[in-house]
């Protein structure tokens, strides 16, 4: 299985994340693999038509819609995904990738999606970090669960939670346990984590149903869609150091059930290559990666 020098990736995503009807509901609705090509509703003259020619998007020379369409031509295919997936081949089995495999697929497509917008330099690759995802997790369990509530009382509906009953989407996300309790989540021999500079998005778009190749996109792509280039909850796709993911079933018995994707971003945060028209001063032509 693992011939032509396939390296298993290590792990970021807690054994404890509950991936179990991530395997079967797509299953359930037919779907047998998890690469591009398993998705049934996705045509090859689709994929063809979001091929990537190697343009520079420079969004301060779009409007928001045709930066959005260009990596986006629609939720599910963000541009030139499907080659880099299968130059990568990130999963040893795509009818069963581990998480370890789909940790590291994620960072393959964040990466690509900053090089639609020329951020290609080393200082620019987005890297997996333990903590962020635990602590995506973390705050998941504190959301959606009272795992937490009887040892870690609080405010609810407040940042750290408790989280039963409350309207806020973001509930949960400063939960952090003791070290003691973090230990099971964490690598043998990991210091810890602790409240960092960072930034959290909530993204209720992704389904449970869908294969991992492309699962996150719909987080990405209607955000970008709704928000542009400039959002809130866009910037960190492009700009953060570091990040972790975790997708959790809002619905377990329902096979169309969204997979909420709490994504938490910290490290450095780059600076923007491309300056918002919408703003006084900028000049489209004088932004971007390759503009000395």
């Amino acid at each position: 299985m693992h011939s032509h020098g396939f390296e298993s990736p290590v792990q970021f995503t807690p054994n404890q994340a509950n991936w179990d009807t991530f395997v079967s509901k797509p299953r359930a609705a037919g779907i047998n693999t998890h690469d591009p090509d398993g998705v049934p509703w996705i045509s090859p003259a689709d994929w063809t038509a979001a091929r990537w020619d190697g343009t520079i998007y420079n969004p301060s020379r779009m409007t928001r819609v045709e930066f959005a369409a260009a990596i986006c031509p629609s939720v599910d295919r963000v541009r030139g995904l499907r080659e880099v997936f299968y130059q990568r081949n990130p999963f040893a089995d795509n009818a069963n990738p581990t998480k370890a495999e789909v940790d590291e697929w994620h960072r393959i497509a964040i990466n690509h999606v900053r090089s639609l917008v020329g951020y290609v330099s080393p200082d620019r690759q987005v890297k997996k970090d333990h903590c962020m995802f635990a602590r995506a997790l973390w705050g998941d369990e504190r959301k959606f669960t009272t795992f937490w509530d009887a040892r870690y009382p609080g405010t609810t509906g407040s940042a750290a939670g408790p989280c039963q009953g409350s309207t806020n989407s973001h509930c949960g996300s400063t939960f952090i346990p003791t070290l003691a309790d973090q230990a099971p989540y964490l690598p043998a021999g990991h210091p810890g984590c602790s409240i960092q500079q960072g930034a959290e998005g909530v993204f209720s778009g992704p389904k449970s149903n869908i294969p991992w190749s492309i699962k996150w996109s719909r987080g990405l792509c209607n955000t970008l869609i709704a928000e542009g280039f400039w959002g809130g909850h866009v910037g960190p796709w492009f700009h953060r150091e570091t990040f972790g993911f975790n997708f959790w079933d809002s619905n377990p018995g329902n096979n169309n059930s969204n997979a909420i994707l709490r994504a938490k971003w910290t490290g450095n945060q780059m600076p923007n290559l491309y300056c918002n028209p919408a703003e006084p001063g900028c000049d489209p032509n004088h932004t971007g990666p390759n503009i000395q």
